[in-house]
């Protein structure tokens, strides 16, 4: 596991503590539709950490071409799309010549604590979208980890607890669902980002930042600089 991260519970795990089976059951809620209303119809997609493939069936079925790129071996093996080419590795290590119309980085990634780690994730992005092409980003966004909480949904429940705030705008706290029976613990350790930083390291990566998907900032869309 990494630094400050980890996760217990039923089935394997990532090394940030990602459940796999949870991941697997885990339904789509809308993430597809927003990122096709973003792209052209038939783009290219490389989908960087696409876990056990939730949004690429979902953008496959609405007729993207997609790469799925994930470092666990066990959430690749998930994936199971004859039509989309699946690739095992760390998105830093990513060895690809091919350019793609869409680089999509989900799932708060963009938010790993590490500066350095970061931007190598950005870098990769730059590499590997092509010109005029976009990168869309998820990121978490000041205020929205709060704890303690209980969020309770029609599949399950969600307690955020253990939340510590860290100097840097880090923050560390415990992540638990349950559905169907089922519990998953996992220790989360993230790096909220101001408006400036993430404009930064966007163009230390040779990005920029062009417009956001949606008014609460989660959904960035950057571009080559």
């Amino acid at each position: 596991m990494r630094v400050g991260q980890g996760g217990s519970g039923p089935g394997p795990h990532t090394p940030d503590g990602s459940a796999v089976e949870l991941y697997e059951v885990t339904p789509v809620h809308g993430e597809d539709e927003l990122i096709d209303g973003a792209i052209a119809p038939g783009s290219s997609v490389l989908e960087l950490g696409c876990g056990t493939g939730r949004i690429t069936r979902a953008l496959t079925a609405l007729g993207h071409h997609v790469v799925a790129v994930d470092e666990s071996p066990d959430m690749i093996a998930r994936v199971r799309v004859p039509s989309v080419e699946t690739i095992c590795s760390t998105i830093g290590e990513l060895r690809l010549e091919r350019r793609f119309d869409l680089v999509l980085m989900m799932s708060y990634l963009i938010n790993v604590a590490d500066d350095a780690e970061r931007l190598r994730l950005l870098r990769t992005c730059a590499h590997r979208v092509r010109p005029g092409g976009s990168v869309i980003l998820q990121q978490q966004t000041p205020g929205m980890l709060r704890g303690p909480v209980v969020m309770t949904s029609d599949r399950g429940t969600m307690v955020i607890s253990d939340l510590e705030e860290l100097p840097g705008g880090r923050q560390a706290a415990t992540l638990t669902h349950t559905v169907g029976g089922r519990s998953w613990s996992q220790q989360i350790l993230t790096q909220n980002l101001t408006e400036d930083q993430l404009a930064t390291q966007l163009a230390e990566a040779g990005l920029r930042r062009t417009r956001y998907l949606t008014p609460d900032q989660v959904w960035v869309v950057a571009q080559p600089a």
